[in-house]
């Protein structure tokens, strides 16, 4: 009977991270062309800290999740490596003796 693995948490929260890595990069390229067309069509959005920081400090907030990223990645490899490696040595031990004394 085979034992299940733990699951790498590593897998989880690099999932989480390049989740919000992308809904940033597409509000990234996106609101500025959406301001655009508001301003465009005369009906411009009103003033928003949080669209100013965007487009003034998004591509820093994209560096950053990009390296979180990176370093979940390599946590992830390092675990399952290290995990089959323990598996392989594991596998490579002399099984005990049997019980029965031979006759």
């Amino acid at each position: 009977m085979s034992t299940s693995e733990s699951r790498n948490p590593f897998y989880l929260l690099l999932l989480l991270a390049s989740l919000v890595f992308v809904l940033n990069a597409l509000a990234y390229g996106i609101i500025p062309v959406i301001e655009e067309r508001r301003v465009e069509l005369g009906d411009p959005l009103p003033a928003s800290p949080v669209r100013d920081a965007l487009r003034t400090q998004g591509w820093k907030w994209l560096l950053v999740e990009l390296a979180i990223m990176a370093v979940f990645a390599f946590l992830s490899m390092g675990l399952d490596r290290i995990r089959s490696l323990q598996k392989a040595r594991n596998a490579r031990t002399i099984p005990p003796a049997p019980q029965n004394p031979p006759s």
